[in-house]
């Protein structure tokens, strides 16, 4: 770099290639930096568990009536809140949450009431695993299969002459669910 130049003394060539290692300095200096600023803005990543039967509460996305819906039919709902474990968040706000309609019966004569069931299948977590759901804090028997919520409305004994009301779940309402599976998952957090 400097091979053309003559230096008198050793001194003049010290300050020479001191003078070239801060040339050399200041040019990888600002590269330097970069590399510093992306390590302070690395996210870590930690292993949490999301214990069976976490519970929270999901929202209806539309109304479901028996008078509309037919058995097999899929339904939605979103968490309504943050689901944090160690106060880290592994579920979050308005997370879809998939479910199935599992009995619809119409209102009829006499003043039977309609018959409506929902079951709430699944959700996902923030590092996008599916994790299984249920609508009761225990399990029921062996099976992992998610429970039922079932809306059942009855006219009392004068209105056998009535026609019945339809059962209606409507939108924006409140749901407890449960995990139904314990879930390792990875959550990010930054430094």
């Amino acid at each position: 770099m400097f091979s053309g130049l003559k230096f008198p003394s050793r001194m003049s060539r010290a300050i020479a290639s001191s003078a070239a290692v801060s040339l050399l300095l200041y040019c990888l200096a600002p590269a330097t930096v970069l590399a510093v600023r992306a390590q302070d803005s690395v996210a870590k990543v930690n292993e949490v568990t999301i214990p069976d039967g976490t519970e929270f509460t999901v929202i209806t996305t539309e109304e479901i009536s028996s008078k509309t819906a037919s058995e097999g039919d899929p339904i939605s709902f979103k968490v309504a809140e943050d689901v944090k474990i160690n106060e880290q968040t592994v579920i979050a706000k308005d997370a879809l949450v998939k479910g199935v309609v599992t009995t619809a019966k119409k209102a009829g004569m006499m003043g039977r009431g309609g018959n409506l069931g929902i079951r709430v299948d699944s959700t996902t977590t923030v590092d996008g695993q599916k994790i299984k759901l249920r609508s009761s804090k225990g399990k029921e028997g062996e099976d992992k299969t998610g429970t039922t919520v079932a809306l059942v409305i009855v006219f009392g004994p004068l209105g056998f002459l009535k026609h019945g009301k339809n059962a209606k779940i409507k939108e924006g309402t409140n749901i407890k669910v449960y995990t139904d599976e314990e879930k390792k998952i990875a959550v990010t957090s930054a430094r």
